[in-house]
Parts: structure tokens; sequence; C-alpha cells
């Protein structure tokens, strides 16, 4: 019985190098195990995260204090500029930081090395700065009609707090585009780089879907 278990237990051994059709030394101390690469694309993906809420705190933290100061010495225009830039730091500071408490709590748990995962978290990621930036430019063309509006001698309201909101969301709308702008450019370049190469590897058939990898990385004799 036991040379026996012995023997499958040999088999099982070689099935996976035969899959790989018994690549050279080189190659296999250069492949990295899959879990562990995408346990580590997993964290980098999340350091990209945690930056770019940082700079949205700062940025938020910089309207805050920047506002507060400056509303109690400017009149007209100016002030409701500095008004409503204090309401677009509190809220962006409220958002970074429970970004920030939500990554650390998540930071505490190792990353599942899943690519399915993988695959839905960095698609979501994208997705998402992909729509904050059509919001970004909804608040860019809303500012651009609150300014028209203050141009107009017969608009409800005061044409002053008009331009400085409209001033305000101009702003706002464009630091935001460049921030996500920024981070869509820098999640899809890691995506590129270490997750996406995988998904072109994948061949749909009518039997289903295949991961094709290369056999070996020696280049074969020419013929004559």
């Amino acid at each position: 019985m036991r040379p026996l278990l012995f023997l499958f237990f040999l088999v099982g051994l070689a099935a996976p190098r035969a899959g790989w059709a018994q690549p050279g030394p080189d190659t296999l101390r250069s492949r990295p195990p899959a879990p562990t690469a995408l346990a580590g694309f997993a964290a980098e993906r999340a350091r990209l995260d945690r930056r770019g809420l940082r700079v949205l705190g700062g940025w938020a933290g910089a309207n805050l204090l920047i506002g507060s100061i400056a509303t109690g010495q400017t009149e007209g225009s100016a002030r409701y500029f500095h008004q409503m830039n204090i309401g677009w730091g509190a809220v962006n500071l409220a958002l970074a930081g429970a970004g920030l408490l939500a990554a650390r709590r998540a930071r505490r748990q190792p990353p599942t090395p899943d690519r399915p995962g993988n695959v839905r978290a960095q698609l979501k990621t994208e997705n998402l700065y992909l729509f904050n930036a059509g919001l970004d430019v909804a608040y860019l063309a809303t500012g651009v009609y609150l300014l028209e509006k203050g141009r107009n001698p017969t608009a409800s309201g005061s044409s002053e707090r008009w331009r400085g909101y409209g001033q305000s969301l101009l702003l706002q709308g464009g630091f935001l585009l460049l921030f996500d702008g920024f981070q869509y450019a820098a999640h899809h370049r890691h995506g590129n780089r270490a997750l996406y190469p995988l998904l072109s590897r994948l061949r749909v058939g009518s039997g289903g879907v295949a991961l094709v990898l290369p056999l070996s990385s020696a280049r074969q004799a020419p013929t004559r």
C-alpha cells in the first residue's frame, strides 16, 4: 500500500512540470510564484490609493485653513469664493479621512492572492476614477454657468455670490479633474505592467476559456 501511495505522490509532483514542457533551470528560478505576484500587485494598488487620499486630504486641509482666514478678511465675490472652498474642504477631508481609516483596517489583513478578485478590484478602481472625472467635468460646467449667471443683471440672487461660487467650482473641479486623471493613469499603468499581460493570454473557444502560457523561453533553431 505504501509503495502505491508513494508512486501516486511522484506522479503528482511530475504532473505540473509536464504542463510547462520542462523549462530550463533559469526559467524556473526567474518565474515568481503567481500568488506572491498577485499579492504584491494588490499591495501596490492599495499604496497608490493611500497616496491619493493623502494628497486629497492635504488639499482639503489647505482649503479649510486658507478659507477660514480669508473669509473674514474679504468682501464681495471673494468672500463667497472662500466660503465655498471651506465647504469643499470639509467634504474632501471627511472623504479622505474615512478612506485612510478603511485602508488602515484593510492593511492589517494580508491581500488575497486571487486573480479574479484582483481583476475585479482593479477594474472597479479604474472605473471609479473615470466616473469621478465625469463628475469633475460637471462641476466645471456648473462653475461656468454660475459665472454667466453672475453677469446677468436680471438673475435672481446676489451676482457677487454667483461669481464667487462659480470661481470656487472652477478651482475645485479643475483640481479634482487633474487628481482623478492622475490617479486613473497611475492605476492603469500599474495594471498594464503587472496584471493585464496575464489577461492577454486568455483564449476563448467553443469549449471554454483557456490560459495560454509559453512552453519555453529558448529560441527555436532556424529551419532550412
